[in-house]
């Protein structure tokens, strides 16, 4: 479907064939030649058959899910295909409809409108009786008479509560970091910051060398000199490996970006506004913005204050049941044994099943690897599984590398099964090998491929 702007959405519905990008997750109809959810192309898409909802009953209840990403309007479209009559409301403090938000940082240089990155057009939620409440903060959730609290004073009543409020940036003690010009990139409010700061900045710090970070970076990099500092002593330390780190900070380098690691902060400086960030070491960055991008907390407080069970995030069964059986979570928000990886497909697949089940179907989640990729500097790279960290486990790998090409494809096995994975510069085999993960394929199948 296409919104508006002729802008194309996330669609799983309808006549059409569908494909799933094998990147981020999102289903969406075969004939999008781009995800609308990563901008992958169609090299990343697999064929995709909707499963059949067998469970169905309608009824009067109220639903009302806290949080319009794509955790909650997954939970509120797996409730709609189960119970065409109930009342389901979305909740958000943003004043917009929920949208793709791994798109902020991959178009922070040419993203203008709200409108171009939506999942669901205004006419879907139309379509599907789905209610959004916008600009509206919660104050608190009162168990006992299942409603929720507005900060205006208001009440509302459920039946079955959905929580899915994500998560905020983390933003560490620096001194000076609540100056003007410091941003953490995770609205769409913050990337409108973002615009309007690049008018005049010619230095940029980001703080942080994840992947989000780096692609602020590279965006950033086409209008002003940017230098990435990362306080860990390598580069995404928990998805590479020492000879991948050292193979992308060459092509980081080699875009014209400086970075440093080991770069202990002890202050952003500047009167009101930021002009620089300084190090343990003495040395200083000049900068009039600087992006934090040092990973993500859940927003549990609200959850905590109503009694809701939480350690990390919120505490869920494989039903994404909190210990509240009219309250689910899911979502950034939300732990399942443990784990918590923030990232969008997990988001989408935790909102499904609790949906479905608050719906009262019986559908269980189950762990996934988790994933990472990163286009941009004019590479690309996917990470997937268990990249050889466990000290206590025996690796065996391949290891396939092209120094001119700055090309790596790396294999992990334990126990003659595949179970990670690292490519850079070349991701075309992204589809053949996530099968061959998932299957645990063993060594000697997978080495005479």
């Amino acid at each position: 479907m296409k919104n508006n702007n002729d802008k194309q959405v996330v669609s799983s519905k309808g006549n059409k064939k569908l494909v799933k990008c094998i990147v981020c997750g999102a289903i969406f109809d075969e004939d999008i030649d781009i995800c609308p959810v990563c901008g992958v192309g169609r090299e990343y898409f697999i064929p995709y058959e909707e499963e059949a909802v067998s469970y169905k009953k309608d009824t009067d209840e109220s639903f009302i899910i806290l949080g319009n990403g794509i955790a909650g309007i997954s939970a509120a479209e797996a409730i709609r295909e189960r119970n065409s009559t109930c009342k389901i409301t979305l909740i958000s403090k943003e004043s917009v409809y929920g949208y793709n938000r791994p798109l902020l940082t991959k178009t922070l240089s040419s993203l203008e409108r709200v409108d171009d990155i939506l999942i669901y057009d205004k006419e879907w939620y139309e379509q599907n009786n789905i209610n959004n409440i916008l600009d509206m903060k919660i104050k608190k959730i009162n168990k006992e008479e299942k409603s929720i609290e507005f900060i205006d004073g208001n009440t509302m009543k459920y039946d079955k509560c959905i929580y899915a409020l994500g998560a905020k940036c983390f933003i560490p003690p620096f001194k000076g970091a609540d100056k003007s010009g410091v941003i953490a990139i995770r609205d769409i409010s913050d990337v409108l910051k973002v615009r309007e700061e690049m008018k005049t900045a010619k230095n940029v710090v980001v703080i942080g060398g994840g992947v989000l970070g780096l692609e602020a970076a590279w965006e950033l990099s086409k209008n002003a000199k940017v230098t990435v500092l990362e306080i860990a002593d390598k580069l995404m330390v928990r998805q590479l490996d020492d000879m991948a780190g050292e193979i992308l900070s060459n092509i980081i380098t080699s875009a014209g970006i400086d970075f440093k690691v080991n770069a202990n902060i002890i202050e952003i400086s500047g009167n009101e506004s930021v002009e620089s960030v300084k190090l343990d070491t003495g040395e200083e960055y000049p900068a009039e913005l600087v992006i934090i991008s040092c990973g993500i907390r859940a927003n549990i407080n609200i959850a905590k204050e109503a009694g809701i069970e939480t350690n990390r995030a919120i505490i869920v069964n494989d039903k994404m049941e909190t210990n509240d059986k009219y309250i689910y979570a899911c979502g950034d928000c939300a732990e399942f044994e443990s784990i918590n990886y923030g990232i969008w497909p997990e988001a989408m697949d935790m909102g499904k099943i609790a949906g479905a089940n608050a719906a009262g179907d019986n559908i269980k989640y189950s762990l996934v690897a988790p994933t990472l990729t990163f286009e941009g500097m004019n590479t690309s790279l996917f990470s997937a599984g268990d990249n050889g960290k466990n000290p206590d486990l025996n690796y065996k790998y391949i290891e396939i590398f092209d120094k001119n090409k700055k090309q790596l494809e790396k294999y992990y096995f334990v126990d003659d099964k595949f179970i990670g994975t690292i490519l850079i510069g070349d991701t075309k085999k992204m589809t053949t090998i996530t099968e061959a993960l998932n299957k645990k394929e063993p060594f000697n199948k997978f080495f005479n491929k």
